[in-house]
């Protein structure tokens, strides 16, 4: 996915190359529909300063966008949101909200966009809230692992919209028309999000989708990076903030003055304890002795919870950062750098049928092909000009 950086082509156009000044893959642009909130040029698809500024300038008018924002003080809060994605594909007929299994993400499974693309998502995100809601906790009760409420000191919280009935009829409408799909180019236009169903998927080739996630609420587990939750337990955190469940603290069986917010999720006995005033709360994740959890230890202090993204507090980056930044690196590369060549790419007569991914394959010789550059190219030559591998598949 890394090098997945070009232009998006409306169905039934052809690919072409731009001899302009550009030089970029240049297809014919698709008319936007609804839900996407830029315009399909290969410009608006860079990382660059102009475009981020100008996607916080959309995002920052988005009514949506303001329950988001940091409410108090604390060092736990923040309203910043990164959108991942995983290079793990989901299984056929497997929905987004079965993965992942455990509530916080494990390290190397999801990946930042870079910052235009995770912008843009959110900016589209925040556009249809509601009724992309609706589809995610709907795919979360066929998984029967959806926010329908959760205890707070004896009380219940509703994380699910409060929608009318000519609304869902909306959504559900959205949900079945492929034509209404929530779409979002990134990676340069040769991937696109479809945010209804939390797929990233190829938009040239035949792939398999990969899932994408919110990150909004992130846990700091045995390490210093912030990994982000998932959506349904981060959106039960969500509504206990909003609630300012730090002023219902009493004391914990533990002796710990706290407010519990339990939480449903995949694991048992799953909890939240919110400590501290409004400008100094934090909240840790726990499960009750009687749980279990591969992810959260047993006693102790928990996991420590943040609100908002924030980068690692380590003054050397940590091995997961270092692969994160390579990433985002590269994907910045090729949304900038224009496509000059052209390769498509097919088996020969040793593909091995069952044991091969042609995907797989052409995204190991982009990285073999991307060394041999460095080795050989001048860094003039690497940033005029790059190679676009595609693989045609049969």
């Amino acid at each position: 996915m890394a090098d997945s950086e070009a232009k998006r082509e409306a169905p039934g156009s052809n690919i072409e190359m731009n001899d302009g000044e550009g030089g970029s893959l240049s297809p014919v642009p698709e008319s936007a529909g609804a839900g996407v909130i830029e315009e399909a040029s290969p410009d608006s698809l860079k990382n660059t300063p102009s475009n981020i500024a100008r996607l916080e300038d959309v995002i920052e008018h988005c009514t949506a966008r303001r329950k988001y924002l940091a409410q108090t003080r604390s060092p736990s809060d923040g309203g910043d949101v990164r959108w991942f994605f995983c290079k793990v594909p989901l299984a056929d007929n497997e929905l987004a909200a079965s993965v992942p299994r455990t509530e916080i993400v494990g390290k190397g499974e999801y990946f930042r966009f870079g910052m235009r693309d995770s912008l843009a998502i959110e900016a589209s995100f925040l556009q249809r809230e509601e009724e992309l809601l609706f589809h995610w906790w709907k795919e979360y009760a066929e998984c029967s692992e959806g926010p329908s409420g959760c205890p707070i000191s004896g009380g219940k919280l509703d994380s699910q919209p409060n929608m009318s009935s000519s609304e869902s009829a909306q959504s559900a409408q959205l949900y079945n028309a492929e034509e209404e799909r929530v779409g979002v180019p990134v990676k340069g236009g040769l991937y696109e999000v479809d945010l209804v169903r939390r797929h990233c998927f190829p938009v040239y080739w035949s792939g398999e989708n990969g899932r994408v996630l919110r990150g909004h609420w992130f846990a700091r587990k045995g390490g210093l990076d912030w990994l982000p939750l998932r959506e349904d337990v981060a959106e039960q955190l969500e509504v206990a903030y909003r609630g300012q469940v730090w002023h219902r603290r009493r004391f914990q069986p533990s002796g710990l003055f706290a407010a519990r917010v339990d939480l449903q999720g995949s694991t048992p006995g799953l909890h939240a304890l919110f400590v501290g005033e409004d400008d100094t709360w934090e909240a840790w994740l726990h499960v009750d002795p009687s749980g279990f959890s591969s992810v959260i230890p047993l006693g102790g202090n928990g996991v420590k919870l943040r609100r908002g993204y924030s980068k690692s507090d380590s003054p050397k980056p940590t091995q997961d950062e270092l692969r994160q930044q390579k990433e985002e690196e590269m994907h910045d590369y090729c949304s900038q750098v224009p496509v000059r060549h052209l390769v498509f790419m097919v088996h020969g007569i040793g593909q091995r049928l069952e044991k091969s991914n042609l995907v797989d394959d052409v995204g190991n010789f982009r990285h073999i092909t991307a060394s041999l550059a460095e080795l050989h190219l001048t860094s003039h030559q690497r940033s005029t000009q790059r190679v676009l591998y595609i693989p045609c598949q049969v």
